[in-house]
């Protein structure tokens, strides 16, 4: 009777499996049916499926077949990932900012955000399905498009990531990995005078940096920053003493910093300006391999955290300290 649960296809195939482990003469206690079982345990997975990114109840559920994380108490597990789409959906994402929260920046810096071509804001409630339409598709090319399964499909790479981050410590959350053409930014800070730089090799990311609070929450900064050219010997200076490191060039825009609490499942979106200008154009358009342009949304969300201020107040106080070194 138990077995009346299982999907039909799966059953057909256990029956199949007998008569043939029947018509070729093994007996049923001589191993055929721990093979059967595990041929359909198999099947089982392919019925079940990959948790996407969009669907937080799939998320969860596949997680806890998973063994425990080994989490120190100051670390976070954000979840990120670099949503690609076509110039022609140039409308469409603007509307998203209507469901998002963009006064989580004060108005100076969201003012210069925008002259440089940047937008941050909490989205409200679940992912638009503006954004878990173009998840659905982007796993859909994942799987049939060989150039989107290598990340070779843009500059931009698509595919999602856990970071699991220590309070206060530097991340890189990579938006570009080394271009073969040189690449210009232009940026204003004062809103007036405009600079514009040109790098060689250059890789686009973020330094990103969690803090997490006792309540559950977090709150993430991320600055934008080039690294360029070859690596160089300079030297590392800490609490510890200083030591030699090998680094490439460095640029970065510490006034352009974005900052956000989030609580759990809370989702932060970063995205260039419409029209695209300056960093927000370095960052936000991607080049695909037919060398056309598509336009670039960041969602960082965060995942899990373990401070805990009222059982373990200590960790949390240590954890602050740690941070503001």
């Amino acid at each position: 009777m138990a077995t009346s649960t299982l999907p039909r296809k799966v059953l057909l195939i256990g029956l199949g499996l007998e008569n043939i482990t029947k018509s070729s003469g093994v007996p049923s206690g001589c191993g055929a049916a721990p093979h059967a079982i595990w041929l359909i345990a198999l099947l089982l997975c392919g019925v079940c499926g990959c948790a996407q990114w969009s669907n937080e109840k799939t998320v969860d559920r596949d997680t806890n077949l998973l063994p425990p994380r080994q989490l120190n108490p100051d670390s976070v597990l954000i979840e990120t990932v670099l949503v690609r789409f076509p110039q022609t959906a140039t409308a469409e994402l603007d509307e998203l900012w209507r469901l998002c929260n963009e006064g989580i920046t004060d108005l100076e810096l969201r003012q210069r955000l925008d002259k440089n071509g940047l937008r941050a804001g909490v989205i409200l409630g679940e992912l638009p399905p503006l954004i878990r339409a173009q998840l659905d598709n982007t796993a859909h090319r994942q799987t049939t498009d060989a150039l989107e399964a290598a990340g070779l499909a843009a500059d931009v790479d698509n595919k999602t990531r856990r970071l699991q981050c220590r309070a206060g410590r530097r991340k890189d959350l990579l938006v570009k990995p080394e271009l073969s053409e040189t690449l210009t930014v232009l940026s204003t800070l004062d809103g007036k005078h405009v600079t514009g730089e040109t790098f060689e090799r250059a890789t686009v990311l973020f330094d990103l940096r969690v803090m997490p609070h006792g309540d559950g929450s977090a709150t993430v900064e991320l600055t934008p920053e080039v690294q360029h050219g070859d690596h160089r010997q300079t030297f590392v200076h800490s609490d510890f003493g200083t030591r030699p490191e090998m680094r490439r060039g460095m640029q970065s825009w510490s006034q352009l910093k974005i900052t956000a609490k989030l609580r759990p499942r809370q989702v932060l979106l970063v995205s260039s300006t419409s029209p695209s200008k300056a960093l927000g154009s370095a960052f936000f358009v991607s080049k695909t391999a037919e060398h056309a342009e598509e336009r670039v949304v960041l969602l960082v969300r965060l995942s899990e955290t373990r401070l805990d201020d009222l059982f373990a107040p200590d960790v949390v106080e240590q954890a602050h300290a740690m941070a503001e070194r």
